[in-house]
């Protein structure tokens, strides 16, 4: 009896890690992507800020939660619908620094005194005591295609938030210090952009 095999394109089957920006969430001058022609890796222009070295990378979670439609004539459900769905980023940032922190805490300020006569200079952190809006961006390595040698994916999530319970362990020389946190979107799924490079220019 012969084997089935199915139909499949390895280069489909991908590996690799993706980088994060964030921006402060402006509902006047929504945060945008970089332009199509930008090469994957390169560094996004401000406001855009990169979230650096983490833990063991990103994770970009989707879940749909449904209601079924049931009818008395049949015995499974005849439809469904959408109840709720979420698009969430995890991550556990590890580069020990205010900026870091102000993202994981979910929002705050960074107060920066430069050094002078007799002065040093001090940078502090005042945490928000409300949750702080940001825009989301995720940039990963698409499956690759024909003219083109690395082809990106880009994601942006244009409200987030950051709600986490945070525990950073200060220990000699076990683990550098990390913060785990998860960033929610707020915005309708339809708003959330999920972009591929697919061709190159004619």
């Amino acid at each position: 009896m012969a084997g089935l095999t199915p139909t499949y394109n390895r280069l489909n089957v991908m590996t690799g890690m993706a980088a994060l920006w964030m921006q402060p969430y402006d509902p006047n001058t929504p945060a945008v992507l970089p332009d199509d022609d930008e090469v994957l890796g390169f560094t996004w222009t401000t406001p855009w800020e990169a979230l650096g070295a983490t833990l063991e990378g990103v994770t970009f979670g989707f879940a749909r939660k449904a209601n079924d439609i049931m009818i008395e004539e049949q015995p499974g459900p005849v439809d469904q619908r959408t109840e709720s769905l979420s698009f969430t980023v995890a991550v556990e940032l590890s580069e020990d620094t205010l900026e870091t922190m102000r993202r994981a805490y979910g929002g705050g300020e960074i107060n920066t005194t430069a050094p002078g006569a007799g002065q040093v200079g001090t940078k502090e952190l005042v945490i928000s005591s409300e949750i702080q809006h940001f825009a989301l961006g995720l940039e990963g390595q698409a499956p690759p295609r024909t003219g083109l040698a690395t082809p990106w994916r880009r994601v942006l999530i244009p409200d987030v938030t950051s709600v986490a319970e945070v525990e950073t362990t200060y220990r000699r020389s076990d683990q550098q210090r990390t913060y785990k946190c998860t960033f929610t979107s707020l915005v309708p799924p339809e708003q959330v952009v999920i972009r591929e490079l697919n061709a190159p220019a004619s």
